[in-house]
């Protein structure tokens, strides 16, 4: 079996996507004014890419789950609409913000090619999730965010959306919905047995040997 640690054009693509999500949250802003008919908030559009950058810093300091639209709008200075009009809840910002960051769906991206095209290699899956979790500075921000998220009742919600629709379909259209459900199911259990409850049976092992069993378990 082939060793799953991640060849370096994949470790280099992931790791670029994950350390660039400021530049993505730029390029957010928009120096234009939002359209002012009826029913539309009046000001600059750039109030999207400020709550978009808030988000981000407390993602880094690992607060994110506990934080309100309201605390959030004000410490932007505006209102708390403001979350629901640019990003449609705060669950939605919350996903994008973790999107910039980390993409899973870049990591679905780069299984299956260069080119971003045809289907999701398994080996090439489980590079990615590898080099995106692994990574010095942004896996363990990932790993304490989760845990944040699973101690909380109902703050796992703020992301589910965002992986039903960039990790889960993507792999139903590829494998059907019974073999995307375990995969799924794999994926989950690893990734919190290694990185969030830091399991001795998963923790203790090699990158490599951590690659190899991951790839078992989605193969």
């Amino acid at each position: 079996m082939r060793p799953a640690g991640p060849p370096p054009a994949m470790t280099q693509s992931v790791s670029i996507r994950v350390s660039m999500g400021k530049a993505s949250c730029v390029g957010c802003d928009d120096a234009s004014m939002v359209n002012k008919s009826a029913g539309r908030p009046r000001g600059p559009s750039t109030v999207r890419g400020r709550l978009l950058q808030a988000a981000q810093e407390h993602f880094e300091r690992g607060d994110l789950a506990a934080l309100s639209s309201r605390r959030l709008a004000a410490e932007v200075g505006v209102s708390h609409t403001l979350v629901n009009y640019h990003f449609g809840s705060r669950d939605e910002l919350v996903a994008t913000a973790i999107a910039l960051r980390a993409a899973p769906h870049d990591v679905i991206a780069l299984s299956r090619g260069r080119d971003g095209h045809g289907p999701i290699d398994p080996s090439r899956l489980a590079h990615g999730i590898l080099a995106v979790w692994e990574h010095p500075e942004h896996g363990p921000r990932l790993a304490h965010f989760a845990r944040r998220l699973a101690s909380r009742d109902g703050s796992a919600a703020s992301i589910t959306a965002y992986i039903q629709a960039s990790v889960y379909e993507p792999l139903v259209d590829d494998f059907g919905r019974e073999q995307a459900r375990r995969m799924a199911v794999a994926i989950v259990g690893f990734l919190f047995g290694r990185y969030v409850l830091a399991l001795p049976m998963f923790a203790g092992l090699s990158r490599d040997d951590a690659g190899r069993l991951l790839l078992s378990m989605i193969r």
